[in-house]
């Protein structure tokens, strides 16, 4: 009887031990301004302490979990510092206690400060950066998310982008990204968030260029509201491209999809967590796990995080004391220390170790501690995309890549801890090009040699005689891409090209809004990238990003060879009129007749002198009618003459002869240069105001070209006109390929002149039969550059790579290569090149003509003559008669008879 007074006695005496040991195991819970709002929060905590409760592997039968909860609002460290030491840790003797950033918003990291006063102590939020806080930071330490927004941003290549906070201690965190823009070459611009200007802020977004936003906020509602504020103020629209640096920002369903047809290319980051545990957790929350906030996800991992320390503990003290009972471990031997009154370091926690043995699986990924309380052994999820694919994984970066391979027993992809792949619109791993054939850009390696519309630019004779994929195309454009290639890692950067459907560029149907060709294709998702010669226009750039030129060009004028043009040969007639030139030889043949009748009956004239014996008796046919003609003919063209009129009436018709003729030389030789040279006036073509000068070469473009849309869009009145004429000219001098218009060129004989790139038309132009000539000059100048989608990072890392191949010299040499090979049409002379300026015998070819003509017409009155000489019979003269001449003997240059008067005097 009295075994069982005792046996009762001791069992009674246990159970009160019992109940006073596990209501002193507490945690302690404190709640701020955003915490402390509602109940979710605090159920959020209690329910994890329900699971350590219910699990024995935590803490024993005899043990039982509690909370301890303080709302706690304040702007000062010291004031957050004293609730926590005085209040907390020595009046309510806590094992562990959970600290919120938001019990003092404006305090440094107030669980890192809290953490030298007594241990353990567990952050929530981001902490600061060096601050030497000891606490166990739930969130990833400042230090490892600078070194991985360092690492997203040289994935993305930016170049210039906006970082957008609110509060100063966040912006501290973000040291490590400001000081590597030096080695990035970025351009960071900064913008605090204050109260109520982000309005501001958004106009200022709207009005800049730079489209890449870093958001970092010190809480992710914060990050949310603005969100929420963006959209409104359309800032989260196609061509922008958010970051948001807080990691594990929750947006919802709805919202989401609000996001996503506004088509803003949105990165975010989570923590790499299972799934399945979300289901497997027991909660009073009537919301789903994965809708759940980062914050409250580490704020339940916290309180598991505690349990297993509190499980290691005890493991340990039972493996150094087998024999100790259970009951005697917990709770007191792991009470908080309370905090120093001066300057000393608080004695260190029982669990402080114990807190970093175990790894686990939490909501919020693996949780594992490290040196000075970090987290480590996780990894986080980067979620990036436009559209349909806003919620797309791209990558991944592990914070121990040894301890990933170990959990998923697979070897890390990269040499980084980032590992990223390249942004497509496809789930696949491989980049979708669309290019438009254009040699030397890109042709077909299946061309044949002897095609005239198809030459090979660089024989290859390992070339695969039945290409499949990449393979089926060569030229710049490909060349360029493996470039590229070389600086982004392959695995990052796999690719596919296509031609695209239509072979067209890209132009908007004003009433559709609608786009065709490549740029259609990136706009509708059906394609990463449009490489070709594509040029950067302001309406193109409106709806897609363009990355930095790749190659800098200019609208040129393609013409005929001036030295192939095949003009009329006497166009040497040209300058006067046919009824001019009839009328001349009119004038010419009234002048000859008028001083035949003259001489013949003027009383004044040779003849009447001849008859007279006054002169030779040769001189009365001095003004026949062949010698008036050729007087008529050897006065026109001002030469000199054998005889000239006697008679007044003879002197003053000569002389009237005489004017007519000068005003018709002048007249023809001032006209006659631009007859002699209309083929080399379309060499002269320099602007467009030299386009509109001239009328005698149509122009034209590609249809729906750039170069169209150049004209079609442009404001300069110039411009303007050049387009009105292009589109309302007949015949249609528009085209539909680069190579038509090439044809329409050569077939035209200088009439017609095709507008272009430089870069193209030199390829063009540069090849036999080496009839064609770019002039001098530009139109206008323009750009190449590779087409994505608005927002899309392929933007910033094409630009980036295309840098570093301008530095490095590879783009010299590929344009050196495609552009500036050997060309039998570059050998020429330094005459045959001045040629173009100069009368050619090609120019003059009517005049050699005209003077065969004339060898031809002496040849064959030669003949007559003789012919003539040889039938006729002799005459007097041939008879051997002395003549007049003969006679009377004279200086040779003496027309009239001498004699002496009576008084002695000499006279003719």
């Amino acid at each position: 009887m009295t075994g069982q007074w005792i046996f009762l006695g001791t069992l009674f005496v246990v159970l009160c031990i019992e109940q006073n040991f596990a209501a002193q195991v507490s945690i302690g819970a404190m709640f701020g301004e955003e915490t402390g709002d509602g109940d979710r929060y605090k159920n959020i905590i209690r329910d994890a302490i329900q699971s350590i409760n219910q699990n024995v592997s935590y803490l024993s039968d005899l043990h039982l979990a509690t909370i301890s909860e303080l709302k706690l609002t304040t702007e000062y460290t010291y004031s957050a510092i004293q609730d926590i030491c005085n209040t907390m840790v020595r009046e309510r003797r806590l094992t562990a206690m959970i600290v919120p950033e938001d019990i003092c918003k404006t305090c440094r990291d107030v669980a890192g400060v809290a953490s030298h006063a007594s241990m353990p102590i567990f952050g929530l939020d981001q902490g600061s950066l060096n601050s030497g806080s000891v606490a166990f930071k739930m969130y990833p330490s400042p230090e490892d998310v600078g070194q991985f927004l360092i690492e997203i941003l040289d994935y993305f290549k930016w170049r210039d982008f906006i970082v957008i906070y609110d509060y100063e201690e966040i912006f501290r965190n973000l040291e490590p990204v400001i000081s590597a823009g030096n080695m990035y070459d970025w351009n960071i611009t900064s913008r605090q968030l204050t109260n109520d200007n982000f309005p501001f802020l958004a106009e200022q977004l709207r009005e800049g260029r730079v489209k890449n936003i870093l958001l970092y906020t010190q809480a992710e509602t914060t990050t949310y509201n603005i969100l929420q504020q963006a959209m409104k103020l359309g800032v989260m629209s196609s061509g922008y491209h958010w970051v948001l640096a807080n990691i594990g920002v929750f947006i919802d369903r709805t919202f989401l999809e609000r996001i996503s047809l506004n088509q803003v290319y949105l990165t975010r980051f989570t923590l790499n967590y299972t799934q399945e545990l979300n289901y497997a957790v027991p909660t009073t929350i009537n919301v789903p796990l994965r809708d759940w906030p980062f914050r409250e996800r580490l704020a339940f991992d916290s309180v598991i995080a505690i349990g297993h320390g509190v499980r290691r503990y005890r493991e340990r003290v039972m493996q150094q004391d087998p024999g100790l009972p259970e009951f005697t471990i917990l709770p007191g031997d792991t009470i908080m220390r309370e905090c120093p009154s001066d300057r000393s370091p608080p004695p260190e926690s029982p669990l402080s170790n114990d807190l970093q043995y175990y790894n686990f699986e939490g909501l919020s990924g693996n949780v594992a501690f490290g040196e000075n309380g970090n987290r480590v052994n996780y990894s986080i999820m980067v979620i990036s995309g436009q559209g349909e694919t806003i919620e797309q994984i791209r990558g991944e970066w592990a914070q121990n890549i040894e301890f990933w391979e170990d959990r998923w027993k697979s070897q890390w992809r990269s040499n980084t801890r980032m590992s990223v792949d390249a942004y497509r619109q496809a789930s696949e791993r491989i980049l979708k090009i669309v290019s438009i054939e254009q040699p030397p850009f890109l042709r077909l390696t299946q061309y044949d040699t002897d095609d005239d519309d198809r030459p090979v630019i660089i024989d290859n004779p390992d070339r695969n005689p039945n290409p499949i994929g990449n393979e089926r195309f060569e030229g710049y454009i490909m060349d360029l891409l493996k470039e590229i290639q070389n600086v982004i890692p392959a695995d990052k950067f796999e690719y596919e090209v296509d031609l695209v459907s239509d072979n067209k560029y890209g132009s908007r149907n004003l009433f559709s809004n609608e786009w065709t060709g490549m740029i259609g294709e990136i706009i509708r998702g059906r394609a990463d990238i449009a490489a070709g010669p594509l040029t950067i226009t302001e309406d193109r750039d409106s709806f897609v990003d363009f990355s930095i030129p790749f190659m800098r060009s200019g609208i040129q004028v393609l013409i005929k060879h001036p030295s192939f043009v095949h003009e009329y040969p006497f166009s040497m007639m040209y300058p006067f009129g046919v009824e001019v030139w009839f009328l001349n030889a009119f004038a010419m043949a009234m002048f000859t007749l008028m001083m035949y009748c003259v001489n013949k009956m003027n009383p004044s004239e040779w003849r009447a002198l001849a008859e007279n014996g006054d002169v030779y008796e040769e001189n009365a046919d001095n003004f026949n009618l062949r010698n008036s003609s050729w007087f008529s003919v050897s006065t026109m063209f001002l030469q000199s003459y054998d005889a000239s009129p006697r008679s007044h009436a003879g002197r003053v018709l000569t002389g009237f002869w005489w004017v007519f003729c000068l005003i018709m030389v002048f007249l023809y030789g001032l006209n006659l240069s631009p007859y002699m040279t209309a083929s080399k006036k379309a060499a002269f073509i320099r602007t467009a105001k030299d386009l509109l000068e001239q009328i005698q070469v149509n122009y034209g473009c590609v249809k729906e070209g750039s170069t169209y849309d150049f004209f079609k869009n442009s404001t300069d009145p110039d411009y303007q006109r050049v387009w009105g004429y292009i589109s309302t000219a007949y015949p249609d001098p528009l085209v539909d390929f680069v190579s038509d218009g090439v044809r329409r060129v050569r077939e035209s004989n200088g009439d017609y002149a095709f507008l272009a790139e430089s870069a193209i038309l030199k390829y063009e132009a540069y090849r036999k039969p080496c009839d064609l000539l770019i002039t001098d000059g530009f139109i206008t100048r323009s750009m190449y550059g590779f087409a994505v989608q608005a927002g899309s990072p392929l933007r910033d890392q094409l630009s980036y790579a295309i840098e570093k191949l301008y530095e490095d010299g590879t783009m010299d040499k590929l344009e050196q290569r495609w552009f500036d090979y050997n060309s039998d049409c570059e050998r020429e002379t330094l005459w045959e090149r001045q040629g173009l300026y100069s009368l050619t015998a090609v120019d003059l070819q009517g005049v050699y003509y005209l003077m065969l003509i004339g060898v031809g017409c002496a040849l064959m009155v030669y003949f007559i003559e003789l012919l003539a000489f040889m039938l006729m019979p002799p005459s007097p003269t041939r008879r051997g008669q002395q003549t007049s001449r003969e006679r009377f003997p004279a200086d040779k240059n003496e027309y009239y008879l001498y004699g002496s008067s009576d008084d002695g005097q000499t006279y003719a």
